[in-house]
């Protein structure tokens, strides 16, 4: 007999932990046979082999999909997400966003929704790299964007640059193409718009543009017992919550009816799982399939961003076959 360790399974609904004592040697790489292994991916090392190296669909499934992409300059168009969610999280560099609700930007670690029907483009200025959710679900605020707990700024530095291919040399004046995007992409459309028309254009009504600085709402150390993960939005089939543990979590998590997508921000994570040991550094993602008992053992500096789905997730892209290895540095 090995050494004992606590479990902890989960539903999403009914909303239920359940904990039960495991022999640890049971718990990690004891899969024998089963679809859906845990691929560990350099998410923004796809973009430079990807068509126009832009963006690169990482994550696809039935409500919920997850792209890595870079914006060099001001991009050409406007796009207006008709009946799906966008969220974007920014990984270095900075996004200028102009919308129908006004003007935000995003640093690193900060994450902005963008509600479905709202029109909007992007101005990317240094090494602008970030991650676009949709959600085919509409999901809300999890915490109060005006009330953070704390006030983190982060530095992200690459091993090497990345090239560009998009954006650089829009035009700011004029018009240009506005295209009306939508979850069945065979609805879609472009249309012409006058750019400087639509900016800052609603009145009132919906939810609003409001950026949240993702890491700076916990109360505590998770994954220790004590503080709860900060849920950032969240739906009835979609959330996002965020993790800053350092050390060894207290306890194996199986969660039966969600897909697990992590992106690791900061720090080295080694995770223990019964596919074996899948280890994370910055800028890189897996994700726990249903089912699957995981524990994280999380190194010094730790956060991550986790997407939760309800709905069967797949990876749709996988580490270049060039070799290219970029690592990040965050501070």
């Amino acid at each position: 007999m090995g050494n004992k360790v606590r479990e902890f399974m989960t539903h999403r609904d009914p909303d239920e932990h359940i904990w039960v004592e495991r022999d640890e040697d049971g718990l990690i790489g004891t899969v024998r046979a089963g679809q859906r292994p845990m691929p560990r991916i350099r998410v923004f090392d796809l973009l430079e082999s990807h068509p126009g190296g832009s963006q690169a669909l990482v994550w696809d499934g039935e409500t919920l999909r997850i792209a890595a992409e870079q914006v060099k300059g001001c991009e050409p168009g406007l796009t207006r997400a008709a009946d799906y969610d966008l969220i974007f999280f920014q990984f270095s560099g900075s996004s200028a966003i102009d919308s129908e609700y006004g003007s935000i930007e995003l640093e690193p670690g900060e994450v902005a929704l963008i509600p479905a029907g709202i029109a909007h483009r992007t101005t990317g200025k240094g090494e602008c790299l970030r991650l676009r959710a949709m959600s085919k679900e509409a999901v809300n605020l999890g915490v109060d964007a005006d009330k953070p707990l704390t006030e983190t700024r982060f530095k992200v530095s690459h091993s090497e640059p990345l090239s560009a291919h998009n954006g650089a040399g829009a035009e700011e004046n004029g018009r240009l193409l506005e295209h009306i995007s939508f979850w069945d992409p065979t609805s879609d459309l472009w249309i012409e718009r006058l750019p400087a028309e639509l900016v800052g254009c609603v009145k009132e009504g919906g939810r609003g543009v409001k950026k949240l600085r993702a890491f700076d709402y916990f109360t505590g150390m998770t994954g220790k017992g004590g503080a709860r993960a900060p849920v950032l939005y969240n739906g009835n089939e979609f959330r996002i919550d965020v993790y800053n543990l350092e050390g060894q979590q207290r306890g194996f998590h199986r969660g039966l009816d969600e897909d697990e997508v992590w992106f690791q921000f900061r720090g080295h994570a080694a995770n223990d799982t019964e596919w074996g040991i899948v280890e994370l550094d910055p800028g890189e993602m897996s994700y726990v399939p249903r089912g699957i008992a995981h524990r994280i053992n999380g190194g010094k500096g730790f956060l991550r961003m986790v997407f939760y789905t309800r709905h069967m997730i797949h990876p749709k892209a996988f580490n270049s076959s060039a070799g290219k290895k970029t690592s990040f540095s965050v501070e």
